[in-house]
């Protein structure tokens, strides 16, 4: 891997990190507010996981493109 490929991973899992944080306290406000959930456990996981893979393979793009 190299440094820009690690500088995207490293974008990407925050990234990520912010998507979890974000759909799960949609979640837990939902849930207080109306007792029961408004996203599945599953979709939270799944959103994350793809979202975040998704964002480091966009940028690896980016950078393979506009770096030649």
């Amino acid at each position: 891997m190299s440094s820009k490929e690690k500088a995207n991973w490293d974008k990407s899992a925050v990234f990520g990190f912010y998507v979890y944080m974000l759909l799960l306290f949609i979640d837990q406000s939902y849930y207080l507010i109306i007792e029961r959930s408004l996203i599945s456990t599953y979709l939270i996981f799944w959103a994350g996981l793809i979202l975040t893979f998704g964002h480091h393979f966009i940028l690896n793009l980016k950078t393979n493109l506009f770096d030649k």
